[in-house]
């Protein structure tokens, strides 16, 4: 039996906490970022995959959350926390960004949003229903 759209969502979000985790061990620190992104942006597409909704082409982290309805049970900080996330989709990509982008990101940076994409990944995976 094939799994659920929701489950094959969830098991990308799973692998790219662990290419987060493994770019911090390497101290490459703006892929840690950019891996939490992702890791953020497929469990809201799980979240909208278990409520029957259409995934949409969105990478921006607060669209989806308006999208799933939870950006009304997270803080500003919260909210903070993943607009800056946000802008690593696609600049992390490209090449004229990565230094700026990578100044921005230090090691204690880093952890705080591998720990910070954690405790959201876990949150917003309890609110899957299949």
């Amino acid at each position: 039996m094939e799994k659920p759209i929701y489950q094959k969502w969830l098991d990308r979000v799973r692998y790219d906490m662990d290419t987060a985790e493994a770019m911090f061990a390497t101290r490459r620190y703006i892929y840690v970022v950019f891996m939490c992104q992702q890791a953020l942006e497929k469990c809201f597409k799980s979240l909208m995959a278990s409520k029957g909704m259409e995934i949409i082409p969105v990478h921006n982290l607060r669209r989806l959350s308006e999208l799933t309805g939870v950006n009304r049970e997270m803080s500003e900080e919260d909210l903070r926390k993943i607009d800056f996330l946000s802008q690593f989709y696609l600049n992390a990509r490209y090449k004229e960004d990565i230094e700026e982008l990578s100044s921005q990101v230090t090691p204690s940076l880093a952890k705080e949003f591998i720990d910070f994409t954690g405790e959201k990944v876990e949150w917003l995976t309890q609110k899957i229903k299949p």
